[in-house]
């Protein structure tokens, strides 16, 4: 079979989570899967080496042995900075292409397909000749877009499928509003059909996955857990920022549940506010320590309160940041990808694309 490429018409459109709904359905069917994310974007460091986080993620999902090495071989977050960018422009560039087409071959050593995750969207790379249309021509594979849903998903759509010609599979269209649903039923989906265009499955969006765990985002924020610390596994799934009175604030955070408060840490009043409503956890701004009653009663009620150095319009953008950037590391996600996954993509009609 050919390998699958998995790419987005913009960052942070699904690539990842659909990439493990999609291998571990595979996996389930019998058929022996390898993964490969050619182009570090996501780098961490592991034993004092960088890897890419996503990818030391899903390839363990898998049950995958093959060395990181292979799964991630391109570092592109490093040949971004200034200081080695020129020489970067400067390298032959079919040596990066090279280096993915060798790792490529390692990975597919007894493998049934492999499944192949782009950069942050189809043209990342393009520069130096491993964009995703170059890794398709590469590798033989054909390119399956997660295409995020927007008023010019048509025009992307028909640009995707002349900019990978013959590479192009087909697209899953994500994170469709609701009220929009006969709208791609009723014209959009014929029209493209009408364009040979192959549509894997359209999919609304889904509140679990655009939540984000509190230990997620105490990590991101550099905060420090005080209190209820075996709770940090619960999702938040929206964020109210405490600036008014008690009684209004009250009112105020009955609105929504399963969420985090946003406040100063001197504001006892709002803080104890919100914890009588349905909150999952405070996050406490300017790095000043809330009071032990608060405390007390956070730690009582199982509420995290995360401590953060950041004033509260620095931490609320941060936070912004991440619910895009949000993965799909915690299990409640992952089962809610598996089942979207089952309930909304034809993997069938996947699978004949790669197997032809």
């Amino acid at each position: 079979m050919k390998p699958l490429l998995v790419t987005s018409n913009q960052p942070f459109s699904g690539k990842s989570s659909f990439c493990v709904g999609i291998g571990k359905l595979m996996i389930e069917r019998g058929y022996r899967m390898g993964y490969m994310k050619p182009l570090i974007t996501l780098p961490v460091n592991s034993g004092g080496k960088v890897i890419d986080e996503d990818a030391q993620h899903i390839s363990a999902l898998f049950g995958q042995c093959d060395s990181l090495d292979n799964i991630s071989p391109v570092n592109y977050i490093e040949l971004l900075n200034k200081k080695i960018f020129h020489d970067a422009l400067n390298l032959q560039q079919n040596s990066y292409i090279n280096k993915i087409k060798d790792s490529f071959n390692q990975i597919a050593k007894n493998k049934d397909i492999v499944l192949i995750e782009s950069g942050r969207s189809i043209e990342d790379g393009l520069h130096l000749g491993v964009s995703s249309r170059e890794i398709c021509a590469a590798l033989g594979a054909k390119a399956l877009v997660i295409a995020k849903y927007t008023e010019e998903l048509l025009d992307q759509l028909l640009y995707y499928k002349e900019f990978f010609k013959d590479s192009f599979g087909g697209v899953i269209i994500n994170r469709v509003p609701k009220e929009d649903f006969d709208y791609i039923e009723n014209i959009v989906i014929k029209y493209l059909e009408k364009a040979k265009i192959n549509v894997f499955g359209y999919v609304t969006s889904d509140r679990v996955l655009s939540s984000v765990s509190i230990r997620e985002m105490s990590k991101y924020l550099g905060g420090k857990i005080l209190s209820a610390a075996d709770r940090q596994d619960e999702l938040v799934e929206s964020f109210m920022l405490g600036a008014m009175g008690q009684e209004l604030a009250l009112k105020f955070f009955r609105t929504k549940t399963d969420k985090a408060v946003i406040t100063g840490g001197d504001r006892a009043d709002v803080q104890l506010a919100a914890l009588e409503t349905n909150t999952r956890c405070l996050i406490l701004t300017g790095n000043f320590s809330p009071s032990s009653i608060v405390v007390e009663r956070a730690e009582h009620l199982g509420v995290p309160i995360v401590l953060v150095k950041y004033d509260t319009l620095t931490t609320v953008e941060k936070l912004n940041e991440i619910l895009g950037h949000s993965g799909f590391h915690e299990f409640k996600k992952l089962d809610k990808i598996m089942q979207i996954t089952r309930d909304f993509i034809n993997l069938d009609a996947i699978l004949s694309v790669v197997k032809n």
